[in-house]
C-alpha cells in the first residue's frame, strides 16, 4: 500500500445549506466490525433520522444482479460507485431537519480509493470538501471479540485495522474533531454518543 496521496485543496466557498443551525449531518465511522452499523440501527430505534452505509448497498444490489462492482472483484469499479452513492445520499438529506446519523460517509470513499491506488475524478477530491458534515465524527475502535466476516464483508480483522488508521488520519486531515466511542454495551454507546451532541 503506497502512502496517502495529498489532500485536494478545499474550494474557496463551500457553500451551505444551514449546518449548524438546524440540520446536522453526524457521521458514524470506523472500524470494519467495530459495531458501527449495529449502533446506527439502535439510533434509529429510538426515532432519529439515519442514513445507511453506501458500501453495503452497493454490494448487495452487486450480488444480487451478478455485478462485478465489488472491492474483491472490481475495486476501481466498486470505488466510483461508492463515492457517487456517498454524495447522493449527503445531498438527498438537504432539505431535512433535525439531527440525521450517517453510517459512514464521503470521506471513505475517498481514502478507499487512495488505499487502492486509483485515480480518482477531480469531482471526488471537491465533494470531501463540498459534502461538509457536522462535529463531532464518531468513529468505533477496532474490537476483534465482535468481528465477523460475511458474505459482504470479505476481508481480515487485520485488513479492517489498516484501514481504520488511514481513515482516522483522513479525518483529523480533513478539519474534523474525532471522538472515539468506548468498547461498551450497545444502548451504553448510544447514550455515550446522545451525551456528546446534547440530546
Amino acid at each position: 500500500m503506497r502512502a496517502m496521496a495529498s489532500l485536494p485543496r478545499m474550494p474557496r466557498d463551500l457553500g451551505g445549506d444551514g449546518l449548524g443551525v438546524r440540520l446536522r449531518r453526524i457521521i458514524i465511522s470506523g472500524c470494519s466490525g467495530g459495531g458501527k452499523s449495529t449502533l446506527i440501527s439502535a439510533l434509529a430505534s429510538k426515532g432519529f433520522q439515519t442514513v445507511p452505509e453506501a458500501g453495503r448497498i452497493i454490494v448487495r444490489e452487486a450480488l444480487a444482479n451478478s455485478s462485478d462492482a465489488l472491492p474483491w472483484m472490481d475495486r476501481k469499479n466498486f470505488a466510483e460507485k461508492l463515492a457517487a452513492f456517498a454524495i447522493q445520499q449527503f445531498h438527498a438529506t438537504a432539505d431535512l431537519n433535525g439531527l440525521i446519523f450517517f453510517d459512514r460517509s464521503v470521506i471513505e470513499a475517498w481514502v478507499y480509493s487512495q488505499m487502492h491506488n486509483f485515480e480518482m475524478p477531480v469531482w471526488l477530491g471537491q465533494a470531501v470538501w463540498n459534502c461538509r458534515y457536522d462535529d463531532p465524527v464518531f468513529v468505533v475502535p477496532p474490537w476483534q471479540n465482535i468481528f465477523v466476516e460475511d458474505e459482504e464483508r470479505r476481508h481480515s480483522f487485520a485488513e479492517a485495522v489498516t484501514e481504520y488508521n488511514v481513515l482516522l488520519k483522513a479525518f483529523i486531515e480533513f478539519g474534523y474533531k474525532v471522538c472515539e466511542v468506548p468498547r461498551m454495551a450497545n444502548k451504553d454507546r448510544v447514550e455515550f454518543i446522545l451525551s456528546k451532541i446534547g440530546n
